[in-house]
Order: C-alpha cells, then sequence, then structure tokens
C-alpha cells in the first residue's frame, strides 16, 4: 500500500477588496503530497532520521519550514548562512530517494470565481480534491493500486471536515476510484512523523515557487525531479 503525507502552505481567505495586501490574505494555497510505498518507509524515515542526528538534532526535534526560515525553535540559535544550508541539504537528501515522488496542486485565489459553490471557492477544499484527484491517478498507474492519505493533525475542526469530504468524494466523484484510495483519512501530529515534516518542507518550498516565481527557482529545482504530478487552478 503507497502512503501520501500531505501538508500545506498559504491561508484559505479572500480579502474584503479586490487585491492581495502584502499583510494577507495569500494569493496562493499550496498543497502537496509525499508519496512513497510502505515497503520504502522504514528506509527513507530513518534517512531523516539520520539528518537530523549527523546536523545535531535529535530524532523527535521537529522540522519545520517556518522556524527554519525564521531562526525558530530547534533552529533558533543557527545562523541564516547554516540554516540555509540545511535546507538545501535536506532538499538535495529527499531528491536522492527515488521511492519518492511529489504531488504539488495549487489554487491561485486571484483569479478564483467567488461566485461558485463553496466546492470550487474554498481553497482548502478544492486542494484536497485537486490532490486526491492526482492521487488516485498516480495508484492508477502504479503495480500497488491501493493508498492511505495522512494529513497532518492540526486543526481538529478543520481536519474532521476534510475527512468528511474526502469520504464523499470517493462516493460520488467521477474521478477517483474509490477501490484505490482507503476510505477515510489518517491524522498525525507533525512532530511525531518524519514524512509530515518531509511534506511541510516541500509544502513551503513549492508554495515559495509560486508565489516568487524566479526568484525560488534554486530551491524547488532541487527536488522538481521528484514531482510527478503538479496542477495550479484555475
Amino acid at each position: 500500500m503507497h502512503l501520501m503525507y500531505v501538508d500545506e502552505s498559504g491561508d484559505s481567505g479572500y480579502p474584503k477588496g479586490l487585491g492581495f495586501p502584502a499583510s494577507g490574505p495569500t494569493p496562493f494555497f499550496v498543497r502537496v503530497g509525499v508519496v512513497l510505498h510502505g515497503w520504502h518507509w522504514r528506509k527513507v524515515d530513518q534517512m531523516i532520521a539520520d539528518f537530523k542526528r549527523v546536523r545535531g538534532l535529535k530524532w523527535d526535534d521537529e522540522i519545520k519550514a517556518t522556524d527554519l526560515r525564521r531562526g525558530k525553535g530547534v533552529f533558533a540559535n543557527r545562523t541564516p548562512q547554516a540554516r540555509r544550508a540545511f535546507l538545501l541539504d535536506l532538499l538535495d537528501s529527499l531528491a536522492r530517494e527515488a521511492d519518492l515522488h511529489l504531488l504539488v496542486v495549487a489554487v491561485d485565489k486571484r483569479a478564483v470565481d467567488r461566485t461558485q459553490r463553496p466546492r470550487f471557492t474554498n481553497p482548502s477544499v478544492r486542494t484536497l480534491e485537486l490532490l486526491l484527484e492526482r492521487y488516485n491517478g498516480f495508484l492508477r498507474e502504479a503495480q500497488d493500486k491501493s493508498g492511505i492519505v495522512i494529513l497532518d493533525a492540526t486543526e481538529a475542526k478543520q481536519d474532521e471536515n476534510l475527512r468528511y469530504f474526502q469520504n464523499y468524494l470517493l462516493e460520488f466523484s467521477d474521478h477517483i476510484d474509490q477501490r484505490r484510495i482507503v476510505e477515510g483519512a489518517l491524522f498525525m501530529p507533525s512532530h511525531s512523523s518524519n514524512l509530515l515534516q518531509a511534506a511541510d518542507v516541500c509544502t513551503n518550498v513549492a508554495y515559495r515557487r509560486f508565489v516568487k516565481r524566479d526568484r525560488n527557482a534554486e530551491e524547488f529545482d532541487r527536488i522538481k525531479g521528484l514531482v510527478r504530478a503538479e496542477k495550479c487552478w484555475p
């Protein structure tokens, strides 16, 4: 069975006016799935654990992209240069894992028709649907055609809504085969999962690629070889 670890970056809100001011809400909402088969989970998890140990982190220290960029959390005492090197080394290490695959979806909120029903205007919901469709396509081409979804359990109320929506899609969507994606989703705290931490970093890098375009090319270029599907909507 395949495992897809999912994280998101950006916020799902819209401004009251026409523009998207620098103070928020964000113009993009991005969701990334890090996919690997259960057979390869131990090897990749151990790689990330070893990566932490070699660079002075404990096995249960959490790698969070925002902390890494801002010098907070476990990176509070590291220089900007050291944090930059840590990020690029991590991206290179992930890119060398041939058993990892990335599915990337984004909503450009500046182009969304807000008169549509919430299923198409709520970026959190829309990106989940688009991501599940691409996961379904990935599983269709894989030898083992079954998989589960693992989300970061950060907001219980939102998690419950996403679980309900996934079940709805499995039942009614014309683009998702319910024989492939196991019903429901698993929710795990990110501090307990190396793969969710990898998803957090990859999502942050993908988000900055959409927002900053060419100014963030170096980071995304490190992992773009892992990308199996990408979609920006609308």
